[in-house]
């Protein structure tokens, strides 16, 4: 059997919910792929990646409340282009990018791409809320923390509701509630590096592209 399939939790945080007037503060991804243990897939974290990004503009006091990320945080960060740089380097070529709610996020990284005339990378992108919602469809709600906090005892990972809404605590538990999902509908064998995206596109739908955003 050929290796498992490697991913890539990644999560922005931005100064608000409108790509063509907000802008990106954090970026983080926590690259991952999968193992059997004790008879059952989980995951293996690899390498991870986080920065917060210096704006054009002030931070809402509204984004502040819900991320926690206040402009003294961001004042000496790097400029988005330099963290997008990075953060691709990190994804590599051969990965599948998951987020949450993954419209979002993928139209913010596909706007501050174009807008810094940078290579769109080819990569597939999962929507994660799309699986869940397949998969856990007993669930009464679909936000990440709800998910976490009704997968707890299947979860390698101590939930802690406080540091939700920070971008690399956010790809940890979704790295976690991803490889949940799959195990509860996936075999081994459709989960290696030829395999896994077909499989899962069968619940999910095509993949998202984020040249599809540009």
């Amino acid at each position: 059997m050929l290796p498992f399939i490697t991913f890539i939790a990644f999560d922005l945080e931005t100064t608000g919910l409108y790509p063509a007037k907000d802008e990106i503060i954090e970026v983080a991804g926590v690259k991952f792929t999968l193992e059997k243990k004790e008879g059952k897939i989980v995951a293996k974290k690899l390498k991870e990646y986080s920065s917060f990004v210096k704006p054009n503009m002030f931070i809402p006091e509204e984004a502040t409340r819900i991320n926690h990320i206040t402009d003294q945080m961001v004042e000496n960060a790097p400029p988005v282009k330099e963290v997008l740089s990075a953060f691709l380097r990190f994804c590599g070529l051969s990965t599948v990018l998951v987020a949450h709610n993954a419209g979002f996020d993928t139209e913010f990284l596909a706007k501050a791409l174009k807008k810094n005339q940078m290579m769109i990378p080819g990569n597939p992108i999962l929507d994660s809320l799309k699986i869940t919602k397949k998969i856990m469809v007993e669930a009464p709600s679909h936000s990440l923390e709800n998910l976490a906090k009704k997968l707890r005892g299947e979860l390698n990972l101590s939930l802690d509701s406080s540091n939700l809404h920070r971008a690399l605590y956010d790809c940890e538990v979704l790295q976690e509630v991803f490889c949940a999902c799959l195990r509860k509908r996936f075999q081994d064998r459709e989960l290696t590096m030829d395999k896994a995206l077909p499989s899962i596109e069968k619940i999910h739908g095509p993949a998202l592209q984020i040249k599809s955003y540009c």
